[in-house]
């Protein structure tokens, strides 16, 4: 099987790629389209992820943002630093124990997220034209319901 791109795989070349391959190639795609529309907004999509996290909340410890993004270390403090300096988040030290940070979204945080999901939304509905809303939510099922699985390997 020879091809340059997922979207040139066949019928029958897709039933002999292995799955793992697929979503792979699917998230290198979607990133690289994600990160160029971004990209007028000044933002990359790992800083997004941070961004829609932190939003969910008033205020969230560094630990807590580390965990579920799962990325650890060095690699959250510098992320979080590159927002900072964007004037996107605030961090400051903990009250209650100095040596752990607290990250809070600014105003100016809030308002890029909504235009980050708004961009997001758009794409989402581009993507999915001439898929209609239960093939949409079965697919997304199904995605969470796989992920669980990989999760437990």
């Amino acid at each position: 099987m020879k091809f340059r791109n997922i979207s040139d795989l066949s019928d029958e070349d897709l039933k002999e790629t292995p799955f793992e391959f697929l979503i792979m190639k699917l998230n290198d795609i979607c990133m690289v389209s994600l990160n160029r529309k971004l990209k007028e907004l000044d933002i990359t999509i790992n800083q997004v992820n941070f961004l829609i996290v932190i939003n969910t909340e008033e205020s969230l410890p560094q630990s807590y943002i580390s965990g579920l993004l799962n990325i650890h270390g060095g690699s959250v403090t510098k992320a979080l630093k590159r927002l900072e300096a964007k004037k996107l988040v605030e961090i400051s030290k903990n009250p209650k124990n100095k040596s752990k940070n607290i990250v809070k979204i600014t105003d100016k945080g809030r308002k890029l997220t909504k235009e980050v999901i708004y961009v997001i939304e758009n794409i989402e509905n581009e993507i999915f034209d001439g898929y209609d809303i239960e093939e949409k939510e079965k697919l997304k099922i199904m995605l969470r319901d796989l992920s669980k699985k990989y999760y437990d390997l």
